[in-house]
């Protein structure tokens, strides 16, 4: 069993990637959840069955500790570096929302700490806008 954690609770980190792990209950747990918003955290946490004493409304109080085996990154954009950074040094195996930065220097930095802790990061390539989706969800809607 894979324990799973996720920061940004909204579409992508709630909607998306948190429903699907959640029907995978085989294979992972959903054992922390953070987030600014705390309608969305009362939503998700009753929703994935994460108790309260797993919600976090502040990064600062969710990064004290590492909570899981792997992290799912789902922020507003400008944050993923600065989390993803928090997360790789407490060890964590991430799942990174893009974009990941569009700052070079931003990127080396994260590949190079990701080195010297030896983390693991998938980045997530949703495919929602590309000219093939926009043109089958034109047709459908």
């Amino acid at each position: 069993m894979v324990t799973v954690s996720i920061i940004g609770v909204g579409a992508r980190g709630g909607e998306a990637y948190g429903k699907y792990i959640n029907e995978c209950k085989d294979k992972y747990d959903i054992v922390a959840l953070c987030d600014l918003n705390p309608s969305k955290l009362e939503k998700y946490s009753a929703e994935f069955n994460v108790g309260q004493e797993n919600c976090f409304l502040s990064e600062e109080e969710f990064f004290k500790e590492k909570r899981s085996d792997v992290l799912v990154i789902a922020t507003l954009d400008q944050d993923h570096i600065r989390v993803a950074l928090k997360a790789i040094k407490l060890g964590y195996a991430i799942l990174l929302e893009k974009p990941v930065s569009d700052k070079v220097e931003e990127l080396l930095m994260l590949q190079e700490t990701a080195k010297e802790y030896g983390a693991t990061i998938i980045v997530c390539h949703v495919l929602r806008y590309t000219v093939a989706i926009r043109n089958i969800s034109r047709n459908i809607y």
